[in-house]
């Protein structure tokens, strides 16, 4: 079998029918791994490779080949047979059983880099672990671990699933957000890449909310409180205003009269994120923070997986509605020229 290091490289593919008259620089190729741990002990898998080309040739050559790999008709990388392979062989060591499901493939062209996306669902990937679980069995097989290392180029996001948090951590990795961040070039022993997961405060095993809590007589009694203050509120208004002293001392004159309605243009109600589309509040938070943020900052505004904003962006500027800037490790996000300056 070989490895995710090599079976994700598209040499045999892009360098020979595949591309009419020249070759992108695959040595230059990225290979990104995000697993968006969930909350049940499943996995959803997103692979990235970015192949970077210099010539029209080059472009339509990968442009051929990221049609028929959409269509599930490439031979080469990046494949789902490879992670179907490396489930089998995970679920005889591990002695439960893990399958792949929900693949799709799609794939964007820049004017110099063009990128393929395979996404998938890795079942039972988790070790359930006392209230917790364990990462790392999953990629183990019989004969090893099927993840040996990472090359230049490659790098590899584990997100902790919602509701959890690291308790222990055997790898040698960045925090970024709510994921670990493994760049290469790494190697792995067979039982080196392990993460132990615990529920956070407040939440238990296969309950989003946490296990039902005990009566507590201190938060009835503030409960009983609120509701007192709420009911004196409301009969101070059905009283048109008057002192609850006076209505208690049975003093019966007329209400006052209610002051006039305020206006219902006197303040502009709030946008509700829930009514908008992932690409309006993309463009809202932008709006509100001067036409630029980082995309780092855009998944902790909005709480979406990282793999879910890169592909929202990359569609984005694909569309030309926004605009990508790579800095260093990480990418500026900003609305095109002239957008989000205004006051």
């Amino acid at each position: 079998m070989r490895y995710v290091v090599v079976a994700l490289l598209l040499v045999s593919a892009l360098s020979g029918a595949a591309v009419a008259q020249e070759s992108p620089d695959i040595a230059a190729a990225t290979t990104t791994f995000d697993v968006d741990l969930q909350a049940d002990g499943d996995a959803d898998w997103t692979v990235r490779t970015t192949i970077p080309f210099d010539t029209d040739d080059e472009r339509e050559g990968f442009r051929t080949y990221a049609q028929r790999f959409e269509d599930g008709e490439a031979v080469a990388g990046p494949g789902v047979a490879f992670f179907e392979s490396a489930a089998n062989a995970s679920s005889a060591a591990a002695d439960r059983e893990m399958t792949i499901t929900g693949v799709e493939r799609d794939y964007t062209v820049g004017n110099a880099t063009g990128t393929l996306r395979l996404r998938f669902h890795w079942t039972n990937f988790l070790d359930p672990e006392g209230d917790g679980y364990e990462f790392g069995d999953a990629l183990v097989t019989e004969d090893g671990t099927w993840l040996r290392s990472l090359e230049s180029g490659q790098e590899i996001a584990v997100r902790t699933p919602p509701g959890y948090e690291i308790q222990r951590s055997g790898i040698e990795a960045r925090q970024e957000n709510e994921s670990l961040v493994v760049v290469g070039p790494e190697s792995f022993d067979p039982q080196e890449f392990s993460i132990t997961y615990a529920p956070e405060p407040g939440n238990g095993p296969g309950s989003p909310n946490g296990p039902e809590e005990a009566f507590d007589p201190l938060a009835a009694a503030l409960l009983g409180l609120l509701f007192a203050g709420v009911l004196v509120l409301a009969v101070w208004r059905w009283r048109g205003g008057e002192p609850i002293a006076e209505v208690a001392n049975g003093d019966d004159s007329p209400p006052a009269a209610d002051p006039e309605p305020e206006s219902a243009e006197s303040e502009e109600p709030g946008v509700d994120p829930e009514l908008l589309s992932d690409e309006e509040r993309v463009e809202v938070l932008l709006e509100q923070n001067g036409g630029r943020m980082r995309q780092a900052d855009i998944v902790k505004e909005t709480d979406w997986s990282d793999a879910k904003v890169s592909q929202l962006l990359s569609r984005m500027a694909d569309e030309g509605s926004i605009e990508k800037l790579r800095l260093g490790r990480e990418n500026v996000i900003s609305l095109p020229d002239g957008e989000g300056d205004e006051e």
